[in-house]
């Protein structure tokens, strides 16, 4: 009995509570979080079909159009964080739904190595995620590069193929070799911080850290800081060309976009307010404010239900902008639907005359 009580560990877990005797469950305690990250990836789920069958309906009548294309490797992405969080919110409810918490002492809890054990479906779901998440961010940074070199230093033609394959190489490869190295050196696991897994916390504090910017967090803040970089600079630019020549929509001024484009500023922005919690987050563990010890109080536990809902339905969000608030889009989507074939037609007519206006216009003499 003594050698067996001696390979027996035991892991602090601190949940705030007024009652020594008092029990409690992981799925009440996360229950707000776990509502939030289910509802998020099924508006998401709906959120990427849709896109989907937008580009198949009205982008294939522009093949010219790589905006769109980048939408749809964005919308992949995030449909992946999606999938990732969605998996990790099952098991983490098949697991811990009814597993108790027992307190032995004032605020204090305790779990045994059985129950923090990161098993092979958290470590899939961690690298599905971590791989998502990075490949979100790299698109995201692609299609603000895309956008300033479209509108503003190439306007006519299209992306040699020699680009392309290095961009895809980055943004696909790339992230996906560093999720497979964090799982070659086994830092992908549960730590209680959230109904998923991402960085075991059984790491020391230092490496969590170094894992967390590596796979997620440095992506994260190049792609903010790119992004704001390129709002700032396209707004400035489109001001300049409405003041002085009077274009006033991206098509005026590019052929290699629409004028609905400019919707694409606004992705940013739903960006940063869907997934700047997570950043927060992570600041407040590196400043030492709140630590895996005790993720459940306070000013974290706010924002972990801000990240539940965020993280998860950035490809709903994508939807709203890009095929409801896009005019012609959701009348080609409602016409093509409800089987309206005259009203269809009438829109793919506009859509030619239009192609056919800007290239006479911007035709060189």
């Amino acid at each position: 009995m003594k050698k067996l009580m001696e390979n027996v560990t035991i892991n602090a877990t601190r949940i705030p509570t007024s009652n020594d005797t008092e029990h409690a469950n992981l799925l009440a305690v996360f229950a707000a979080d776990i509502s939030l990250t289910i509802i998020a990836c099924t508006l998401s789920f709906l959120g990427s079909i849709f896109i989907f069958t937008a580009y198949c309906v009205v982008d294939s009548l522009r093949p010219e159009n790589e905006t769109r294309r980048l939408l749809i490797y964005l919308t992949v992405s995030d449909l992946v964080v999606a999938i990732g969080n969605f998996i990790g919110t099952i098991r983490f409810i098949a697991i811990y739904g009814r597993t108790p918490i027992y307190s032995i002492s004032a605020r204090l809890y305790t779990f045994s190595d059985e129950e923090l054990v990161s098993d092979n479906v958290c470590v899939v779901q961690s690298f599905i995620r971590t791989t998502g998440s990075m490949w979100s961010f790299c698109w995201n940074t692609a299609i603000a590069i895309h956008l300033c070199v479209a509108l503003v230093y190439c306007r006519h033609g299209t992306w040699s193929w020699k680009v392309k394959i290095f961009c895809h190489s980055v943004c696909w490869i790339l992230p996906l070799s560093i999720a497979i190295a964090a799982a070659k050196c086994e830092v992908l696991g549960g730590d209680f911080t959230g109904t998923w897994c991402w960085i075991k916390s059984s790491l020391s504090k230092s490496d969590q850290i170094t894992w967390m910017i590596i796979s997620g967090i440095g992506w994260e803040l190049v792609s903010y800081f790119v992004t704001c970089i390129m709002f700032l600079f396209l707004k400035g630019y489109m001001w300049r060309q409405k003041t002085r020549f009077n274009q006033r929509r991206f098509n005026d001024v590019s052929l290699r976009l629409r004028a609905e484009d400019e919707n694409y500023l606004y992705l940013w922005l739903i960006g940063y307010l869907l997934r700047i919690w997570g950043t927060v987050r992570f600041f407040l563990f590196v400043s030492g404010n709140f630590s895996n010890d005790k993720p459940y109080a306070g000013i974290n536990f706010a924002l972990l239900h801000l990240e539940s809902f965020g993280d998860s339905s950035k490809a709903f969000f994508t939807f709203l902008l890009f095929c409801i608030a896009d005019k012609r889009t959701r009348q080609l989507l409602w016409n093509k639907i409800c089987c309206r074939r005259r009203g269809y037609e009438e829109i793919l007519q506009s859509i030619n005359a239009e192609s056919n206006y800007n290239n006479s216009v911007n035709e060189p003499l």
